[in-house]
């Protein structure tokens, strides 16, 4: 939706703020008008006495209601500010209430008594006793214009009745007319007499010689054609000097017809004129002011209530700026601390303000520089420390991995006892999980029987708390025997004290078997060699004994002969035999190693033995995946068929023989299991099985296992033997993927039995 257009719901809300606003106008309008028409207007009054009091009367009533709508406002925003909690409000409140307190009794005090006063001071104004004085005294102008008027009448009528009665109206008798008004006119004392034909024109004007600036010929026209028309009529016409008081008769025949009109004048000079009309227009004057008492206490009463509302609004409007002033600093103070709080310590409070709050909010800015400040050394020494603790976590891992990867265990123990370090391969020599051995005690861990040798090189390490002890411990791990040449050795701290103490194992067990297979290979080579040098003469000898001796002998003695010849012979050949078997032993030939396929290799020896043993059942399986693999396939045959024969021997040539291959890619490794279900090996036999001459058979020399674990190792793999499920042997081979290099005789390699 656009910007520029109103929703539905905005311009319902500006409709009824118009509508709010127009009828508020309105209002106003009418009660400023029924006011004006009810407690203001009067027609006795001047319309311009009532335009100045409406206006006044508005302009008060204007300002009035600005103010209370002002003081409304703030009250009603303070009351929302309190309702919804902001912060500051409750203070604000009470300041601004404090405020309206002290102002409002003596302010309303001030209103009542000025009211009073006013009240009593007009009042004052319009007594009986300032009335009745102007009343007499307006009453003694009107009289003494009106007996003016009457003498001026009397005076026309007497002298009309004369020119009437004695025909002074003829023509011819104008100079006795003229005598006769002047002589009249100083007798009375009249300004001026005036006598008009009945075609309203003058014929003779008689005129006081001391008033000759002053116009007495002036004559309302209308007033004289009445006159002529047989009415009396009196006027006061205002003059410059002052006023002239006229009287108009008609001159009457005998016959009652009109001749023509005597215009009598009294002069009233102005000093007399002037306070005559002060006192008419100050009677006015009050008369009018009287007709204004009610609006003008109400305008009093308003402009008073006005008064006493600025004081109210002025202590309002000063109470909310003093708690503004301490309030708006107070929230921005909040809203920076929470904005620090939230992590933004560059935020500044902007308050001017030379007092306490300012030194406040000096303190808050100057706090939030030195946190920051603060902050940025300890992001920089964080960095320091983060970047000091990951080399510190690197060199934790590497020193890991190097545990991890050596093949010396290690066992590390804190001074309580408990077990802090222990590596993979003290894991392995030891038999022992790490996760479950980590922070426990080394005598929950290391329970005798199995550890007694063990425990106790611990217990004497304790004792002494220095130095260090070496010995040779005998574990037994699987059922198997096991020879670690354990070393203890203390910790100590930088000032000396005991911290425990660590322990290294290196499994010595391939190392004797390899020491002692060392030893009887070259007792097997001293054997071969001593033995077979007189082997070929004593054959030599007991064949010619049988050739010399057979001739001229009884048969009894020939037999014996035979017999005792024969078996030196075959005893010699025997021995030649075993001599061979210790030749072979004491010097295996070099290897050739090339990419062999497993499988092809070992169908061979399977296949050979399906057709010599048609009564055995002899099962292969293959892995598909199986890589070539870099060895020499003669030996390796040599050794498979070594294990294959053991196995057909084991079940009498009647069972069950499996030739399977397994793929690990993961270690890249190659395994080969050759299992039968023959008796099985007993569990003290194994553990000799590939020792030399150790054997379970009556015939065995003793050296077949022995050759086979030797081809094994030197090609870099392991062999053990383990029992098969439910019953019978398993011999596994494992040989690793890629290529060979010629590996000694005496090569360390494990031999496993289950």
């Amino acid at each position: 939706m656009s910007p520029l257009i109103d929703t539905p719901l905005e311009a319902r809300g500006h409709y009824r703020r118009n509508l709010f606003i127009v009828s508020g106008g309105l209002a106003l309008l009418a009660v400023a008008w029924w006011g004006f028409k009810v407690w203001i207007h009067s027609p006795q009054v001047p319309l311009a006495s009532n335009l100045a009091v409406f206006a006044l009367f508005n302009l008060n009533l204007i300002v009035f209601l600005l103010l209370v709508l002002l003081l409304f406002r703030n009250l009603v925003k303070l009351a929302f500010e309190r309702k919804q909690k902001v912060l500051g409000a409750r203070f604000k409140a009470k300041l601004v209430l404090a405020f309206l307190s002290l102002a409002l009794t003596p302010a309303i005090l001030i209103f009542i008594i000025a009211s009073n006063f006013i009240n009593t001071s007009i009042e004052g104004w319009f007594k009986p006793q300032v009335e009745r004085p102007l009343d007499q005294a307006l009453e003694v102008a009107q009289t003494y214009y009106q007996g003016q008027e009457a003498m001026a009448l009397r005076h026309a009528r007497y002298m009309a009745d004369v020119l009437a009665r004695e025909g002074f109206m003829a023509p011819g008798q104008r100079p006795v007319l003229s005598t006769y008004l002047n002589g009249q006119q100083e007798r009375l004392g009249l300004a001026a007499i005036t006598v008009y034909n009945r075609a309203g024109q003058p014929v003779i004007h008689a005129k006081d010689p001391t008033l000759a600036s002053v116009l007495t010929r002036s004559v309302n026209r209308e007033q004289l054609r009445q006159g002529l028309a047989g009415q009396e009529v009196t006027t006061v016409h205002e003059l410059d000097q002052g006023d002239m008081i006229q009287a108009i008769v008609p001159i009457r025949s005998s016959e009652r017809a009109v001749l023509g009109a005597l215009v009598v004048g009294s002069y009233v000079t102005q000093r007399l004129e002037s306070r005559l009309r002060g006192i008419s227009q100050s009677f006015q004057e009050y008369k009018q002011l009287r007709l204004l008492k009610q609006p003008l206490k109400g305008i009093y009463i308003l402009l008073f209530l006005l008064m006493t509302l600025v004081i109210v609004f002025s202590a309002t409007w000063f109470g909310l700026y003093l708690a503004r002033g301490i309030t708006e600093p107070v929230q921005m103070l909040a809203e920076g601390t929470r904005a620090v709080a939230a992590g933004n310590l560059n935020y500044k409070v902007t308050v001017r303000a030379d007092d306490e709050i300012g030194v406040l909010v000096d303190s808050f800015n100057r706090m939030t520089s030195d946190l920051a400040s603060s902050q940025t050394k300890l992001e920089h020494t964080y960095r320091d420390l983060q970047a000091k603790h990951e080399e510190v976590e690197q060199r934790r891992r590497y020193t890991e991995t190097v545990l991890e990867a050596v093949a010396t265990g290690v066992l590390s123990l804190d001074p309580a006892g408990r077990i802090t370090t222990i590596n993979g391969a003290a894991e392995r020599m030891l038999g022992v999980p790490a996760a479950s051995a980590q922070g426990q005690l080394a005598s929950v861990v290391l329970r005798p029987p199995m550890h007694s040798e063990l425990a106790a090189l611990i217990q004497r390490m304790n004792r002494l708390r220095e130095g260090a002890l070496e010995r040779e411990v005998h574990l037994r791990r699987e059922g198997h025997a096991v020879t670690l040449l354990a070393s203890a050795t203390a910790l100590k701290g930088p000032e000396g004290a005991y911290l425990g103490m660590v322990l290294v194992f290196d499994d010595l067990t391939e190392l004797l078997k390899a020491q002692r297979l060392a030893a009887w290979r070259e007792v097997a080579q001293r054997i071969a060699h001593e033995i077979k040098n007189p082997l070929t003469p004593i054959q030599l000898s007991a064949q010619r004994l049988r050739r010399r001796l057979s001739t001229n002998r009884s048969p009894e003695e020939k037999q014996l002969l035979e017999e005792a010849t024969a078996t030196i012979v075959q005893e010699v050949e025997g021995l030649k035999q075993l001599v061979d078997e210790f030749s072979r032993f004491a010097r295996m030939p070099a290897l050739q190693p090339r990419a062999t396929d497993l499988a092809r290799l070992l169908e061979g020896v399977v296949v050979l033995y399906r057709e010599s043993h048609p009564g055995l059942s002899i099962k292969a399986s293959f892995s598909p995946d199986l890589p070539p693999l870099d060895v020499d396939p003669d030996q390796i045959k040599r050794a498979v068929l070594n294990l294959v024969d053991n196995a057909v021997e084991a079940v009498g040539g009647a069972g069950v023989v499996t030739v399977d291959t397994i793929w690990l890619p993961e270690s890249r490794r190659a395994r080969i299991v050759v299992a039968d279900d023959g008796p099985g090996i007993p569990g003290e036999d194994k553990e000799r099985l590939f020792l030399p001459y150790f054997s379970t058979k009556a015939g065995g020399t003793g050296l077949g296992l022995p050759i086979v674990h030797q081809i094994i190792t030197d090609h870099g793999g392991t062999i053990w033997v383990e029992d098969a499920a439910p019953l019978g042997t398993r011999f596994v081979i494992e040989l690793p993927v890629g290529r060979l290099a010629a590996a000694p005789a005496e090569a360390n390699a494990p031999v496993r039995a289950g």
